[in-house]
């Protein structure tokens, strides 16, 4: 089973396209731009019209595949609280083993690759997202106010996958 379930308003959807072969194909995304995203999320503010900013120097992402699948999570980041000619820097780890590093300028989808052997046995991934240079806006424009530590906003999540049956 993948990581949620269409709830009806097409926000978030997910898939297994099951065909007589020994393959499962996977796909689930996820909407940060709407109240309930579908998946778990911890250390975002709330969501704005374009998705939701990061709160601090680290964001956790709760996400669930089948087991023993091959998944790459691609991140959807609308915006980051650095200017265009300072790169904004950050690690993700997939259930405590670092798989990527970025850095990146403004608007990008960043993909993650997670090998099977890093999944739960559930199928679960818990992404952990390490900023190196969260700030505060005002760091960068002296007239924000905005007293929050922010990294980049996220508008979605894709997971794409696949399993092999046994």
């Amino acid at each position: 089973m993948c990581c949620c379930s269409s709830n009806g308003d097409n926000v978030s959807y997910d898939a297994i396209n099951d065909y007589e072969s020994n393959v499962t194909h996977l796909y689930s995304y996820y909407d940060l731009r709407q109240e309930n995203p579908g998946c778990d999320i911890y250390g975002f503010c709330d969501k704005e019209d374009f998705g939701r900013w990061s709160n601090g120097d680290t964001v956790i992402i709760d996400l669930m595949a089948a087991p023993m699948a091959e998944i790459t999570v691609k991140l959807d980041i609308d915006r980051v609280v650095t200017p265009a000619d300072i790169p904004f820097v950050f690690n993700v780890d997939v259930n405590g083993e670092r798989l990527s590093h970025f850095s990146i300028s403004g608007y990008s989808s960043v993909y993650v690759n997670v090998p099977k052997e890093y999944l739960g046995a559930d199928g679960s991934a818990r992404l952990i997202v390490v900023f190196e240079n969260a700030a505060l806006p005002g760091k960068y424009n002296p007239e924000n106010p905005d007293p929050r530590k922010l990294g980049f906003a996220l508008s979605g999540i894709t997971v794409y996958g696949y399993s092999l049956k046994k």
